[in-house]
Parts: structure tokens; sequence; C-alpha cells
């Protein structure tokens, strides 16, 4: 018996359209059904918000920019990762070579170390301006979402308080400035955002609305989220969905000359073995890398391939591995990973005969590969991370070959229980297939009460600041006011006093958390990597979370003046490292996770009765090894930290409610529990998370009226 199954996917292809009157093409260009779809409704002033949702490899990008390459639209795209900007760029450059557009638009891309380093070259004086100056240079600029929020949530202005008011710049000077600048607003890759910062973009759309009327919204997503569209009814927001699978604009054969092939037929094989653990993945690549990964490339020359991870440690470790035995035989390994460094980075992706990456490079990234082998850790993550094979049709005659290392109980549930959906050795395909493994992952939580929870607590803010400018916006925080609460079901007044008793019990960290984008990286620390000795010196300084060192990395301690000069003498910006909560120097990686856990030395039973979020000091660290732990735990408990107490253990909170599987949630001992040898009894959230989790278990406790967010 096979320790596999095995089906393969039928190759899809996209219907295209005679090209529309008034739009001219590139040589031998034609558009897709969606393209011109997306096209008609961006220029159509009665939408304000379009919904792209087309599969993987049909061509959302060019949809996306056919406004700025045909009409010259000034155009800010947000992406979720660097890797997926750098990509995008690229892309877009070579729609202005091939259309070269009469405006000849310039294009920038940004993220906060690019503007630092902006800022510091240009001698600027702060992030305003440098936001300022980059926006008049660049009619295309290819940004992150949070940069698009902050601008929006007022984080650029020069503020001060006096005599208990707000004083200094105007709330509209940087926002208006943007907003008036750019017709055409970007969203990629929409769908693996939470409802967390759903609600933030929600937030920023509407301020655009009620004050710089006019402007589009592209959402370009695998699949549109149902409580922003819901959101958008409420609000009043207008909006259109180009749904190609919807319209039969897909089919799964060849069609003729108006049907442009954009996925390759793939076999697709599940290991049968893997059991969920942290480990199995890593197991089997190294019992396979040879039998069934090397073998590949030999018998195919001329492959290229993939392995997409969760685990930043694993891949480091495998990225030895593979190099040792596919390099003797003139094959390039190469990583791509939130610890690789920016050269590395640029070049991986196209060099690499392999690459090993993580979530970096799972997200929209354009490979050119007939081999992958990725995690699942979700149904939407599975979606994902397969759709990056077969985009392209480089590799005829070879095969096209993916493993998906999934646990045994999904691949089961695939294939074994009653009334499975797949069969060994078939063929499907891809909306029956995405079907499929939608309907065999276990359910994950979308936390759909947090925008009116804590989503409500932005609105707030935005709408006071907006009663700050009637003169210059006279209905605009009526306006706003009204949308929001009828979108999210709150009441705006409510939030004020909620506000006002968190910062009456000196708990603004709640609200600043409540603010920020995917949270406000309590827990990061600054790092020089030692890993990988063959990065530049400068690319050695980075950001990376304390939970992930603690289990995966070997480490020292670092003086944070030591630190700063070390880095300022390789040239590096050092403004990021400010808010780090210590410095380490990376020195490996070990071969078994660390256990280790959050101690809190009183008695923590009554907070985590308390059912609420708090700003909590004097957590510590405990673990056996591990040079400079006791400093690191000082750091900790020096700190108040944003969190959320639950008296349920980890393991039963992760299955009993669906958390996402790089959910800020740990286990947590206090005095009483300290010596059990068992998992400790609490659970500890933190951050963004902490808000996320409050949401879900508030009702599981006796509650008042009041105070809940507090």
């Amino acid at each position: 018996m096979s320790e596999n199954y095995s089906i393969s996917l039928k190759p899809v292809y996209s219907q295209t359209l005679s090209t529309p009157n008034g739009v001219k093409l590139p040589d031998n260009w034609s558009l897709s059904w969606h393209q011109t779809a997306t096209l008609d409704a961006l220029r159509n002033p009665k939408y304000d918000v379009i919904i792209n949702t087309a599969i993987t490899g049909d061509g959302k990008s060019l949809a996306a920019y056919l406004l700025a390459m045909i009409d010259g639209v000034s155009t800010m795209a947000t992406y979720p990762t660097n890797e997926l900007a750098r990509d995008q760029q690229k892309q877009v450059q070579n729609y202005k070579d091939k259309f070269q557009p009469k405006k000849d638009p310039q294009i920038y891309r940004l993220n906060a170390a690019i503007l630092e380093d902006f800022i510091e070259t240009n001698k600027l004086p702060n992030k305003q301006s440098g936001l300022i100056n980059l926006s008049n240079q660049a009619e295309i600029l290819l940004t992150n979402p949070d940069i698009f929020y902050y601008i929006h949530d007022f984080r650029y202005l020069r503020r001060f308080k006096k005599d208990g008011k707000t004083k200094g710049e105007n709330a509209n000077k940087l926002f208006s400035k943007i907003d008036d600048y750019y017709k055409l607003f970007i969203f990629d890759e929409f769908h693996v955002f939470s409802s967390a910062q759903v609600a933030s973009i929600f937030n920023a759309i509407l301020l655009i609305k009620h004050t710089v009327p006019g402007k589009k919204f592209l959402f370009l997503s695998a699949t549109p989220d149902d409580s922003l569209l819901e959101f958008f009814d409420k609000s009043g927001i207008r909006y259109k969905e180009i749904n190609p699978a919807k319209e039969h604009k897909y089919c799964f054969s060849e069609g003729g000359n108006q049907w442009r092939p954009i996925s390759q037929p793939i076999t697709l094989f599940f290991p049968q073995t893997l059991e969920p653990s942290l480990s199995s993945s890593y197991d089997w690549l190294i019992e396979n890398s040879e039998s069934v990964i090397l073998k590949f490339f030999q018998d195919y020359p001329g492959s290229k391939g993939a392995i997409i991870l969760n685990s930043i440690a694993a891949v480091k470790k495998l990225v030895k591995h593979f190099k040792s035995i596919f390099e003797p035989l003139g094959l390039k390994v190469r990583e791509n990973t939130g610890l690789t460094g920016e050269t590395e980075k640029a070049t991986s992706v196209v060099e690499a005969d392999l690459l090993l990456g993580t979530s970096t490079v799972d997200v929209g990234v354009d490979f050119r590969i007939n081999f992958l082998v990725f995690e699942g850790a979700d149904a939407g993550n599975f979606i994902q991370r397969f759709g990056r094979i077969g985009r392209h049709q480089d590799f005829h005659p070879h095969p096209y070959h993916a493993y998906a290392l999934i646990p045994k109980f999904i691949v089961q549930r695939l294939f074994e229980v009653d009334s499975h959906p797949l069969q060994d050795g078939e063929t499907y395909d891809r909306v029956t297939f995405t079907q499929a493994i939608r309907s065999s992952y276990p359910f994950v939580n979308e936390f759909k009460l947090y925008p009116k929870r804590w989503g409500a607590i932005q609105s707030a803010c935005v709408h006071q600041e907006l009663r700050r400018l009637t003169n210059q916006y006279p209905d605009a925080d009526k306006n706003f006011k009204d949308a929001i609460e009828a979108a999210l079901e709150v009441n705006i007044w409510q939030k004020y006093h909620q506000i006002n008793q968190c910062l009456e019990e000196k708990k603004k960290k709640v609200i600043d958390e409540a603010r920020s984008f995917r949270g406000s990286s309590q827990l990061d620390c600054a790092i020089y990597d030692l890993t990988n000795p063959e990065e530049p010196e400068n690319e050695h300084f980075k950001i990376y979370n304390l939970p992930g060192i603690l289990s995966n990395f070997k480490f020292e301690w670092m003086d944070r003046k030591e630190f700063i000069q070390l880095a300022e003498k390789s040239r590096v910006t050092t403004t990021r490292f400010q808010e780090a909560l210590c410095c380490l120097k990376l020195t490996g990686y070990r071969e078994v996770r660390e256990d280790w856990r959050f101690y809190y030395p009183e008695d923590i039973s009554d907070i985590a009765k308390s059912g609420k979020v708090q700003v909590l000091k004097n957590l510590e660290i405990r673990q056996p090894h591990g040079s400079g732990i006791n400093k690191i735990s000082d750091a900790v408990s020096g700190r108040g930290l944003v969190c959320f107490i639950s008296d349920c253990d980890r393991a039963y909170l992760r299955a009993k409610l669906g958390l996402p599987i790089h959910f800020q949630a740990y286990s947590l001992a206090d005095k009483y529990s300290s010596d059990d040898k068992k998992s400790p009894p609490y659970t500890i959230a933190f951050g963004k998370s902490a808000l996320m989790l409050e949401t879900l278990l508030w009702f599981w406790k006796p509650k008042k009226d009041e105070g809940w967010i507090c």
C-alpha cells in the first residue's frame, strides 16, 4: 500500500474578451473577463468599492493597475507582506514597460524600514515629512496596510497635551494630502487579515468617504469577507463584486482561443501518517529529502521547487540539510523567512532551484515552480499555499507535483471517513477540490465580535478628531457617526465612556492596543543574528518576537548600548529598535523546542476570573536553559503588558475556540501551580490577541453593563 494518497487537478482556463473600445493593450495581450469587468466598475461612479475574487494566477494585479496604465490614475496599493510588495513592484514596472503610459508614472515601494532610511538620508524632521515627500514623487505607491491605516489614525502628527486638551497639528494635515493625491486605493490578498484589521480598514475608508469623497477602493481577495460586505451594506458604501467563478468564466478543459490557461494540471500527494505535532513535517522532509525531493529534480532536470512551512526554525535547519545534498549537483538552495536579510530575500525567489520559506512567501508571490511541498495550518492557508504552483507553462513536458504535509486526521476526513469528498487516484476540478478542503479542515475562529467590541474604539477616536474639523468638513462627524453606529451596531457615546474609564484607571495601553493595526509588538526583541554568516553585516540587525526566540533559538544577552553602537557602526538606522523589549544575539537553533513558560509570582486566580483585559507587570520567564534568561525575565517583569488571562489551559482553549495557529496565547503558571508537572493551568494572551480572546470569553464570566473594556 502506498504511503501517500494522490489526486490529479485539472488545468484551469479563464475566459478572455475582445479588447474594449478606447483601451490600447501591448501586442499579443488580451484581457480576461474579470479584468475588463473590474476596469468598467472602477470607471463607474456608481460604485465606491470593487471586490475582485478571481482565483490565483488569473491576473488580479493587472486588473488593479489597468486604470493607472490606461487612464493615468494615481494609485496607492497595500500588501500584507514586504515580500509581496517587492514582487508586485517588479510586476508593476513590467506593466509600465509594456504599456508605456503617457504620464510616465513613478513607482515607489514603501515600508517602515524604507521610510526610516529615507528620512535619515534626506535629513527630514519626521515621518510625516517623509510620507509627504514620497507621495509627491510617486504616482504609484506600493506600501503596507499598516502605513495606510496609521495615516488615517493620525499617527504621524505632532501633538502635545496642554490643560487637558490635545494641541498641535490638525488631524487632516497628512491624510487629506494623501487622499487628495491618490484616486485609487488597492488592498491585495485582504482575506489573510483578521476581523481586527477588517475593522481598522473599514474605519479608514469611512473617514475618506466623508472627508475626501469620490475615491475608489479595490479589494483583491480569494474570498470576500462577509463581515466587511455587511458593514458596507449597513453604512451605505456602494460595492460591486467581480466573481468570475460565479459567472462561469472558468473552464477545466481546452476551450479554444478565448480561453487562456492560468493553472497547469497538478498531481497532489497526501502523506498518510503525519501526526499533528510540531516536528512531523520536519521529520518527513528529512526522511524524504533524497528519495522524493532530490529524485524529482534528478528525474526532471530544469525543475524549480519550493518548500513552505510554518516554522522559521524548521526552515533554517532544513536549508543547511538541503544545501548539503543539492549543491554538489549544481542546484541552488535559498531561504526566504522573516529572519532572512533583505539581500537574500530580493534574489531568492528568482535564483533558487529549491526555495525554503514561511508565510513571507505564501501570500501572492508569483512563483515559477513545478514542485511544491507545503504545510497547511487551516483551509485558507492550504489553498493559499497550494496556489503557488502551476501558474506558468515553463516546465512542460515535466509534470507538476505537490505534497501537502497535513495531519493524518484531516487526510482521513478527505479520503477515508464516511462521505469523504476525495477518492485516491481520481481527477478533480479546482472548484470541487477547494470545497473539499474547506469542508474537511477544523473550524478556525474569525472573531466576529471584535469590530463591535474593540474596532469601535478606533471609530470613536476618529469621530473625536472629526468633531475638531467641522470648519473643514461640516457634516463629516455626523455622517461618520451614523455610518459606524449602523454598521457596527454600537453607540459611539458609550465608546467614549469606555475610553475615559480606561484612561481614568491608567490603562491607556489598552486603548493604544485597540488602535494598533496588527498589535503593538510588546514582546519584540532587537536581535543581532549570527545564524547566517553569509548575510551582509548590516542585515544581521533585525526584530523578532521573544516567544519564538525562547522556543527555537540559542541566544546570548546583549547590552542595549552595545547593540546600538554595533548597529550604527554598520550604518543601520536604529530608530526601529527603540521600543524593543531587550537586545539578544542569536547564535544557533535548537534541535528540540525549548520548554518554557510565563510565570506570575503571586496568586493569579482572581485576575483570571475577572474576564478583563489587563495591563500587568511582574510577569517572569521560566526556562531550563539559555544564557541571559534572568535578564530577559527582568525585562519582561518591568514592562506593563496588555494581556488577557484565562483560567483554562492553552490546549483546551485552542481546541474549544478554534484559535489560529500563530495566535499569541501561551501557558502561564503562578506561585500555586509552578511546581505542577502537567501543563500550567492558565493561558495568557498578549496585545491584539488579548483583545481578540476577550471577545470570545467575556460571556463565560459574570459581567456588568459597564467596565468590561478594562
